[in-house]
Order: structure tokens, then sequence, then C-alpha cells
């Protein structure tokens, strides 16, 4: 009798053992985890503004494959400390502006679980480079709202088409993206159109939108076009110049309107001269600053706090090209 409790209990000894060098139960019926679109953008977009190669806080880089890795033991996430500052324990919570969504830590999670492979995914074709990080409220919406969102095209008094850009909601509403599928969107189809083509926009006489911007929307609609929670850095040390800074925020925030033959207000902000000669006369800094009894600029999408003090700090430093 004791050699038969001995056997049971030696048994039930090694099955345990056995067990725990194992998967959870049910963790192989989920599909692989992406790290190209569904791992990467998380890090690049939340944890990117602070920790890139030319800000890394702490000595982290969470922008690559090769430095996330290094926050990363394969197999398991709560020994990760790439998954455990998400979750505040034992560090403090990162991002520092909120917790991501529980569905996005248990991607990461679920993706360390697997192994934490560089796995890629298939797009149906060569997608474009990565030229900016792209997340919907930080880089996408500006754009789309005030290039399509204005008046007399897609904002919510026009609806042209019955199309409003003005949230994620109405954008997507509006039925012009199909997630995870570019080429089969209305709207990358009609914002990389040749620029002769009737049906391109935003259309004559407003400038097209910069390849840099078709790219990274594409890559947003690729990713899921999801609306997703991304922290956003406002570096505004050392010197502000045209190229470094103020360039990309009038192309994604001003253009649209103004340039063309018949600029808005016949104000025209194409080339390093035109917004010079706009900042110093004080109609441009006003404008975006929302100035009581001035034309609020963008209409549709102030620019951010961030934004407008570069501009200031560039006025400031004498215009650097």
């Amino acid at each position: 009798m004791i050699k038969k409790c001995l056997l049971l209990y030696l048994f039930a000894f090694l099955l345990l053992l056995w067990s725990c060098r194992h998967e959870p139960a049910g963790l192989g019926e989920f599909d692989q985890v992406c790290f190209q679109t569904e791992v990467l953008p998380v890090f690049q977009n939340s944890c990117g503004p602070c920790h890139a190669p030319s800000k890394a806080e702490g000595g982290k880089d969470f922008t690559s494959y090769a430095e996330i890795m290094k926050a990363v033991k394969p197999f398991d996430a709560s020994s990760s400390k790439a998954y455990t500052v998400l979750t505040g324990k034992p560090f403090t919570m990162m991002p520092p502006s909120g917790p991501l969504p529980k569905e996005t830590r248990t991607k990461i999670w679920l993706w360390i679980q697997q192994g934490a492979e560089e796995t890629t995914c298939s797009s149906g074709g060569n997608p474009p480079a990565v030229t900016t990080l792209t997340c919907f409220s930080r880089d996408i919406l500006p754009v789309l709202s005030n290039s399509c969102g204005i008046s007399g095209c897609h904002n919510a008094a026009s609806a042209k088409e019955g199309i409003v850009i003005s949230s994620y909601q109405t954008l997507m509403a509006s039925n012009i993206i199909k997630a995870g599928n570019p080429g089969s969107s209305d709207l990358y189809e009609v914002i990389t159109l040749p620029a002769s083509d009737k049906d391109v926009m935003p259309p004559k006489p407003y400038s097209p939108l910069s390849k840099a911007v078709t790219d990274s929307i594409y890559q947003w609609i690729l990713r899921g076009a999801k609306n997703e929670t991304c922290a956003s850095a406002c570096d505004t040390t050392g010197n502000i110049t045209w190229g470094g800074a103020i360039q990309t925020i009038i192309q994604n925030n001003c253009q649209s309107c103004h340039s063309g033959t018949t600029p808005s207000g016949n104000v025209k902000l194409t080339t390093y001269a035109e917004v010079v000669n706009a900042v110093k006369n004080g109609r441009l800094l006003s404008a975006i600053k929302r100035t009581a009894g001035v034309p609020a600029m963008p209409p549709s999408t102030p620019l951010s706090t961030c934004d407008i003090r570069k501009m200031e700090l560039w006025k400031n430093q004498n215009y650097i090209q």
C-alpha cells in the first residue's frame, strides 16, 4: 500500500514538472503575432519619442528589433523589461502619458511568449519605406483634416460625396479605408494619383500630399488603420531649423490651402522665403495661435503647443535654414 502511494506521488510530481516546461494551455491556438506591423509600431510610436537613437533616455532605444530585444527574454514576458514597464510592475509604468490599452499590452505579451521573433507580414506588394512614425491622432489626422476635411470639401458642412474627414470615427464611417489593405483603400488611391488626374486629392489648385505623407498613410492602413494610443515628445532644445522642423509643419498643416495659383487668403506658403515673410509680418503666428480677430489656422485641427513653440523659437533664432 505504501509503495503504491509513493508511486502515485512520484507520477503526480513528474506530471507537474512536465507541464511546467511547456507552453500555457491554449497558447498555440493563437495566430503568430507579426512584429513588423503589430509590435514595432507600438514601441516606435509610444516609446520612440523618448527612447530613440537621437534621444535614448536611460540608455534605451525602442525603435528597432535589435534594440528592443535587449529588453526582451523570449518565451518569458514576465522577465522582459520591454513588457513589464508597460504594466508598471515593478517599474514606473510607461509610457508616462498613460498606460497602453490592455489589448495592445496583451499583444506584446503574446509576441514575447511566442518567442519574440522578427516576424514580417506579406502586404501583397512592396510597401513604401517607413519615412516617419505613424500614429493616427498625432501624424495622420492633422494632415487629412487640414488637407481634405476643409470647407468646400470633406468637412462636416460640405461633406462632398458623403465623406467627412474630421475625426477617426467619421473617416472610418466613410468606407474609404480598407484596414490592412492600402491598395484597396479609396483614400490611398486618390492621394497617390498623378497630379494631372482629375480625381487626384487634394484637388487643384491645392498641392498634392508629399511622398513622405502618402507613405506614412500607407503604413498606417497596412498596420490595420487603428486609432492608436501614442506618446508625443516635444524637443525644443538647440536650434530650430527650417529643414529640421518648420518645413514639415508647414507642409503637413498649411500648404494644402496656401499653395498653387489661387492660395487661400492670397497667402502662399510653399517656400522658405514665403514662410519667413508670413512670420515676420505677424500674420502666420497670430493665425496659428488663434488670436482673437484673426482667422484661425489651420481651420480644422489646431497646431500642437509644441509646433507653435517651434515656430516662435524659429523666429527668435532668426529663421535658421
